[in-house]
């Protein structure tokens, strides 16, 4: 097979292809691949720096915010990067429209640069916006075709995409469409198991994350979110046990003891406790969860982070925490009403931990209409109406109780 030559168009892409595939599969720039150009070391600076802009912690934006002020401007004066470093200085200065019109503006000249269409994805992800790039991938698809050597990433993205626009049917055909290409694309392994949780395969989801085990398990950093994917189809499968070893398996693959990847662990373990509410034996592990999640009070931009931090206090029995952590957010680079959602949300799981049941359904209702601009996926907001529904249990069985006889 001829080897593929990249083109203008596919802009940033084209500055180092060895390095992409590494970016792109979520498992970070290996040492070894050091730069032999100026514009290459840029580009890799720009690759690591993203990959923690993408924490939505303040440290992080502020490392990713002093690696760009270093930058000088002959070093992004290259027409593939003027535009994409243009959209992280307004990201970081929490400018989201001129991000995001920056970035439209680079795919509209360079609509084949899949890295730079990953940027452009994970920023709509982490801002709550993920089906905006519809009309974008719209225009790749006349630029971007099999033989691309990056085409399996780019049907696995969008694949991704269309399962949060709300097609799962689609999207799992496009998932699938990447594997083949690539067997072990994390991102088109985790695409296929939403398209398949949005459609409540269950057992279908199961089989096939067991089947293509070995092509996630190393991939650290993907693959607990990957083993949530599991556990929670156990758990919709009724088989209780298996999921909770799938979950015990997930969590014992924590880098640390303090390292900060609980977020899935949390949201598997609420959907337990809601599914399973007189079962304690994970009361130790939300006391670990919440001490842990204590330190993202005041550190976090992210109202979804901050949803699970609330979810581990109120699983501890610790409501002051969740008080704290509203106290704390303050609506710093958020728009409002990103901000006065995630306030509310908030305030609903605190009235939840207190046991106001009625408080607490009234809140979270008030906010339905706006959850996905906290961001997250599909699958992970489940928290929400989840939650919302066992108020709703609740309440009724408060109003049976009081009943006249």
């Amino acid at each position: 097979m001829p080897q593929f030559v990249y083109s203008a168009a596919d802009g940033a892409s084209q500055i180092w292809p060895e390095i992409n595939g590494h970016f792109l599969s979520l498992r970070g720039i290996p040492d070894h691949l050091q730069a032999d150009t100026p514009i290459r070391a840029v580009y890799r600076r720009l690759l690591v720096g993203f990959d923690a802009i993408t924490s939505c912690e303040l440290k992080d934006l502020y490392k990713f915010t002093l690696c760009l002020q270093q930058l000088a401007p002959e070093e992004t004066d290259c027409p593939e990067l003027r535009l994409l470093v243009a959209a992280f200085r307004a990201w970081v200065s929490f400018d989201y429209p001129r991000a995001r019109q920056l970035f439209r503006q680079h795919l509209d000249a360079y609509p084949s640069d899949v890295v730079a269409l990953f940027f452009t994805h994970m920023f709509d992800f982490c801002t709550g916006h993920t089906p905006e790039l519809v009309p974008d991938l719209e225009r790749c698809d006349r630029h971007i075709g099999a033989d691309h050597p990056l085409s399996s990433y780019y049907l696995a993205i969008k694949a991704f995409v269309t399962v949060e626009a709300g097609h799962p049917g689609q999207a799992l055909k496009l998932g699938l469409e990447s594997l083949r290409h690539c067997a072990d694309n994390i991102y088109g392994i985790h695409a296929v198991a939403h398209a398949l949780h949005e459609q409540e395969c269950w057992q279908e989801l199961c089989t096939f994350l067991e089947q293509c085990k070995a092509q996630w398990i190393d991939n650290a950093g993907m693959r607990m979110h990957v083993y949530w994917h599991l556990a929670i189809g156990y758990e919709k499968s009724l088989q209780t046990e298996q999921s909770v070893r799938t979950f015990h398996e997930m969590y014992a693959l924590k880098d640390s003891r303090f390292a900060k990847q609980d977020l899935d662990a949390v949201a598997f373990l609420w959907r337990y406790r809601l599914n399973h509410p007189d079962d304690s034996r994970f009361d130790d592990i939300w006391q670990q969860l919440a001490f842990l999640w204590s330190g993202s009070i005041g550190a976090s931009m992210s109202h979804f982070h901050r949803l699970h931090a609330a979810l581990a206090f109120a699983a501890s029995g610790q409501p002051v925490l969740i008080e704290k952590l509203i106290a704390e957010s303050d609506g710093f680079g958020l728009d409002p009403q990103t901000h006065q959602t995630g306030l509310t949300v908030l305030k609903g799981i605190l009235h939840f931990a207190e046991g106001r049941v009625e408080d607490s359904l009234r809140t979270l209702q008030a906010a339905q209409p706006h959850w996905s601009v906290l961001g997250g996926s599909r699958a992970q907001r489940e928290l929400l109406p989840l939650t919302l529904q066992a108020c709703q249990r609740r309440q009724a069985g408060l109003e049976a109780n009081h009943a006249p006889a």
